[in-house]
């Protein structure tokens, strides 16, 4: 953070902030949308929060299963709420879509159920939080101990709300309070609609328990701007749907309101309630991850030279200066890493996220020919009129489907068409990201965690401590008790010693896969490889330096790890393997390293492995087992298969016994101290949505993400087999002169035997 960020973020905690003031005025609302679970809906939705300006829409009937969290194209945060299990029935559902504004001060927040949604935002008044809590509540004709357990479970929820906090409370509550406020005047006013019900009369319980104003009754308006709910046949008129506010903050309530001009094909109004109150972004010292550069500029031939220019330019201007006496390894590392970045913001840019929305043009034409016949709904004065505009309007809205599902369907068709022609070219990575879209799971949606305990986190905060926590204790692991004696052997492999040449960086850089993202200095490997021969050059001349004082630079002992989920409960940060996105120059030296040692290396390792190996798959392994099964069931002979896979094998590698097992294995001690000391003192940060959390060191395992790693796991896993293995007779006879022992592919094992003693011992 600059010192003018920090002066930005002493004067907003210095500075006296009011809660009531006339300058800040927000919009927030509740719309029933009767389901999201149909195509093109959440983008409606979207539409008509921006047009209405509003910072919070509370949405009723999403239809969604399950808990999460997904930023939408357009900018907006959904949390929603449904059904545990994804597959339970597609009812009910509760959520909120955020503005980028209400975003910025969001705290956290909280599911309860398919019928409640719980955020609680900062307000610019020190210490007052904005707690919104959106419902669903049954009907009133729907079973009492549903009602019941509705009721109290929203009582629960008010009792661990402060009450010195700002509290709204809105959503579909199916609840009619009428005009009479008789014994709750404190509640609600004499605007409101119609007659009470049962469950107004629960609705108004609930608020004058807790002190809750109801908005919709409090402000004189026009009886179609307090209806909420038409019936089909627009016979039927009721205010069901209601916004209300703790009575310490009625004042900060201005008007609450439908909006009829809202469209989204449902039978209910949107509910918009003015309030005078200003949310408080939240200044914070945590660092964003870094924007990508438009790295696909460089596929045009104008702006390749222009980056080929501009970069060399940039190199020889300090050229001569890394080569003075007095450079350390760090200032040439800067100069290096200053010269590409500031290349690729000045010709590239930073990549804008264009998401291609599969909405025609025509169809948005046929939605806004759709709200105009809503209006004229609205505007009807004699029910002739109104029943004509209503079958109008029922035709312009099945049209609207009708071409929805066409879009929709030209859309996929599309995205077939490129998955078939990247399968043809060879663009894995087009194919893999064509294919996800397809399965409908581009992006996993955020959930929150549960602590040690059980408890589900809601905070944003302590949710990056609770990941701090976790990957703090995983990557740290104690050290073994009893290290193993290993001697190094006796001679050194025929592995050169010598400083990197130009050839084998420019070989390197060559081999590191474009599209990677970058690591935290933010250099992608299409900058590097826009001009090998430059780029080569001048690494040349950093990576001699780091060759002679056997260090790296500080850069690349950091590292971003992001989470990537596995199967199981997701809010269980045990169910989250970490990737750590690394300095690319950095690889581009430890590439120089391995093509050096692995062709000497590989030599010694069992013929039994085949993970990270060259020409070797785990589909050969599979093909041995089979026909291992198929012999022994041909010549009726007994074998026993124990399947072993090592718990988090990666990153419980003791590093001192590594160290030994490199020079065990031949790797010079030149070479053994470079990898040692770039392990020295590495440091991560979590992405945690979008955001990175506090740095902390790892002293064990290999990175999730190093060139090297699946190199330095053969050896411990070879070690392993090879001294666990050679003590006797083991295994099925495999030829005349050979036992098998096992199968491996990296840390999955397959131990194999012709008896069931043999295999226990």
């Amino acid at each position: 953070m600059t010192s003018h960020d920090e002066s930005r973020v002493h004067s907003e905690v210095m500075r006296p902030m009011y809660l009531l003031t006339t300058r800040a005025t927000i919009f927030i609302g509740t719309w029933n949308v009767r389901t999201m679970w149909e195509t093109g809906r959440v983008f409606r939705i979207s539409a008509e929060m921006r047009k209405y300006n509003l910072e919070v829409l509370g949405i009723s009937e999403t239809h969604w299963t399950q808990v999460g969290q997904q930023r939408l194209s357009s900018g907006e945060l959904l949390l929603y709420s449904g059904h545990e299990e994804e597959n339970d029935p597609h009812t009910q559902g509760v959520a909120l879509m955020l503005s980028r504004k209400s975003q910025n001060a969001l705290i956290g927040w909280e599911s309860h159920g398919p019928r409640i949604i719980k955020a609680s935002f900062r307000t610019t008044r020190e210490g007052i939080t904005m707690n919104v809590i959106q419902c669903y509540a049954p009907t009133n004709d729907y079973d009492e101990d549903a009602k019941n357990q509705f009721y109290d479970r929203l009582q629960s929820i008010f009792k661990k709300c402060p009450t010195k906090d700002l509290t709204i409370l809105m959503g579909d509550f199916n609840a009619k309070v009428g005009m009479d406020n008789t014994g709750y005047e404190d509640v609600m006013g004499q605007h409101g609609l119609g007659e009470r019900n049962e469950n107004g009369e629960r609705f108004a319980n609930l608020c004058a328990f807790n002190k809750l104003v109801i908005g919709g009754t409090i402000f004189p308006h026009k009886n179609i701007h307090k209806t909420t709910w038409i019936s089909p046949d627009h016979t039927t008129q009721n205010q069901i749907d209601h916004v209300c506010i703790n009575k310490k903050f009625r004042r900060t309530m201005e008007d609450v309101r439908t909006r009829r001009g809202a469209d989204i094909a449902s039978d209910h109004h949107l509910l918009v309630a003015k309030m005078k109150l200003k949310l408080k972004k939240h200044w914070t010292t945590v660092r964003t991850t870094s924007q990508k550069f438009n790295t696909a500029f460089l596929r045009d031939a104008d702006k390749l030279n222009k980056f080929n220019i501009a970069l060399s330019n940039r190199f020889q201007a300090f050229h001569d200066l890394l080569n003075g006496e007095g450079t350390t390894i760090e200032s040439s590392w800067k100069g290096i890493k200053e010269a590409i970045v500031s290349t690729c913001q000045e010709v590239l840019g930073q990549k804008k996220h264009h998401h291609k929305e599969w909405i025609t043009v025509g169809t948005l034409d046929k939605i806004e020919a759709r709200r105009n016949k809503k209006v004229a709904i609205n505007i009807s004065r004699t029910r002739a009129e109104k029943a004509k505009a209503q079958a109008e309007y029922t035709e312009a809205n099945k049209q609207v489907k009708r071409s929805i599902r066409t879009d929709k369907r030209k859309y996929v068709e599309d995205l077939t068409m490129t998955a078939e022609k990247a399968a043809r070219e060879g663009n894995m990575r087009q194919l893999y990201d064509t294919t996800k879209k397809l399965a409908g799971n581009y992006r996993q949606p955020e959930r929150p965690v549960k602590n040690k305990e059980g408890k589900v986190i809601n905070d944003i905060e302590e949710q990056r401590n609770r990941w701090v926590e976790h990957f703090k204790e995983l990557l740290n692991r104690p050290a073994p008790l009893n290290p193993p004696n290993i001697e190094a052997a006796p001679t050194d492999l025929p592995i050169d010693i010598g400083p990197p040449t130009i050839e084998e960086i420019s070989m390197a850089i060559r081999q590191i896969k474009s599209g990677k993202a970058a690591g935290p200095d933010n250099t992608p490997t299409e900058a590097l490889k826009a001009n090998v021969t430059a780029t080569a050059k001048i690494l040349h001349i950093l990576f001699s330096k780091i060759w002679d004082e056997e260090h790296v630079p500080t850069d690349w002992k950091e590292g971003l790890l992001i989470k990537i989920p596995k199967k199981g409960d997701l809010s269980k940060c045990d169910n989250y393997r970490g990737i750590t996105l690394l300095s690319i120059p950095g690889k581009v030296f430890n590439r120089v390293l391995l093509n050096r040692m692995k062709d000497s290396v590989d030599a010694q390792l069992r013929d039994q492995q085949a993970g990270f190996r060259k020409d070797r798959s785990c589909t050969d392994q599979i093909a041995t087992l089979c026909i291992i099964v198929e012999q022994s069931i041909e010549w009726n002979s007994s074998l026993y298969i124990n399947f072993i896979d090592y718990e988090k094998a990666f990153d419980s590698v003791d590093r001192t016994t590594l160290w030994r097992l490199l020079r065990h294995y031949g790797v010079p001690e030149k070479i053994v101290n470079i990898i040692r000391n770039s392990y020295d003192g590495l440091n991560c940060q979590i992405v945690h949505g979008g955001q990175l959390t506090d740095s902390f060191e790892v002293k064990t395992g290999v990175r999730q993400g190093c060139l090297l790693s699946p190199f330095l796991f053969l050896l411990v896993i070879d070690w392993i087999m090879k001294t666990s293995t050679s003590g006797g007779m083991h295994g099925i006879q495999w030829t005349g002169r050979m036992q098998l022992d096992d199968l491996d592919f990296a840390d999955d094992l397959a131990l194999l035997s012709q008896t069931q003693h043999q295999m226990q011992e």
